[in-house]
């Protein structure tokens, strides 16, 4: 059926707006930012996504603080208005396309979180070189996806249980990734993803003063050179960047980065760690790794149990509070039970050292 969308001279295929190539269930158009305090005080993390094969969109924003992790979470039913990035009292607003935008959390009685942020960044996104793709047995298609991501600064403030922090001069990173995904609550009795797919998954964006940089990184099952993150032999995956200011010069590409993680007596947490990488021109940027604030994705809704981001789900609206200072608690938010790898399970705001500057970001890891 024909929406006020297809108004517009924006189609990408020979259907209406409400549909997407190929019809697969797990269809997403989906946002992401983490931003977070360079003392390590408050970090805030928030997810919106639209699902047009189940008509649905849903969004979600955890907080860390003081020793605990407090989650909400909303979806809602789409009828030709996929363009209006509001969902419950989360809103994400373009306010200058890749400079600045706006995510707000409308407060509301019982919930104890609430915030009105203002993303601003003066460096170029940083695009996948090519899709992110893999196939089962050369058929059915279970991951195609592109994407791009961007670091800067925040703005604005923070409500927790009725306490307003100021948030100016947060940093952190934003994403935006649309296509097939392997993840975000598997689609019954479609099988499991395979293991060529990958077993660990390392993603970094890092914020700079003139330049930021990122990098994907999926460990594979064979042996050999890393090849793209469209390769799906079962090589490690790797793709990255280092870009400059707007209208500056263009990305060099990341060739090889190579992963000295320490992690927590869990196995899945960061601790610490060293990253070597090396650009298209064999130059070398060694980063050193201290991890400030933890978000457990869980909360946003990445593989927990009664919010699976690709089911229908329309008028829900769930709120959680998590003593983080617990260790049956982290043991619950780190366990995977969804029946499907996730590659966003963990997020750490970190401060990123090299021999020049001392620098922040965002790093994302599975469970």
């Amino acid at each position: 059926m024909a929406t006020e969308l297809d108004d517009y001279a924006i189609h990408q295929i020979v259907e209406n707006m409400e549909l997407v190539e190929g019809r697969n269930p797990r269809w997403v158009d989906e946002l992401w930012f983490h931003v977070g305090m360079t003392d390590g005080s408050i970090s805030v993390a928030g997810h919106v996504g639209v699902y047009p094969q189940t008509g649905t969109m849903d969004g979600a924003a955890s907080v860390a603080y003081m020793g605990k992790q407090y989650d909400v979470r909303f979806g809602r039913r789409v009828e030709g208005d996929r363009d209006r990035r509001e969902v419950g009292g989360i809103t994400a607003e373009i306010l200058d396309p890749f400079r600045a935008w706006r995510f707000k959390l409308e407060p509301t009685e019982g919930q104890p979180i609430s915030f009105d942020l203002q993303f601003r960044s003066e460096l170029q996104p940083m695009e996948v070189a090519g899709p992110v793709q893999h196939r089962r047995a050369g058929r059915q298609v279970i991951w195609d996806l592109y994407q791009y991501s961007q670091t800067g600064i925040a703005s604005g403030s923070i409500t927790i249980e009725d306490e307003t922090f100021s948030l100016d001069g947060a940093i952190g990173a934003r994403e935006r990734s649309w296509g097939v995904r392997p993840i975000f609550g598997q689609i019954p009795h479609l099988g499991r993803s395979p293991s060529s797919i990958g077993r660990q998954s390392f993603w970094l964006a890092t914020h700079g003063n003139e330049q930021s940089a990122w990098i994907w990184r999926i460990e594979g099952t064979r042996a050999g050179a890393p090849g793209s993150l469209g390769d799906d032999t079962g090589r490690t995956r790797l793709d990255g960047c280092i870009v400059g200011a707007h209208e500056g010069s263009p990305p060099k590409r990341i060739t090889d980065a190579e992963l000295t993680l320490r992690f927590k007596q869990d196995g899945k947490r960061l601790e610490g760690g060293e990253i070597s990488l090396r650009d298209w021109d064999d130059r070398t940027l060694k980063l050193n790794l201290r991890p400030l604030t933890t978000i457990y994705s869980k909360g946003l809704g990445y593989g927990h149990p009664d919010f699976r981001h690709i089911e229908h789900k329309d008028g829900i609206a769930q709120a959680e509070t998590h003593n983080t200072e617990d260790a049956a608690t982290i043991g619950l938010l780190l366990e995977n039970n969804s029946g499907h790898i996730n590659p966003f399970g963990i997020e750490h705001l970190c401060e990123i050292t090299t021999d020049q500057q001392t620098s922040y970001g965002v790093v994302r890891l599975n469970i």
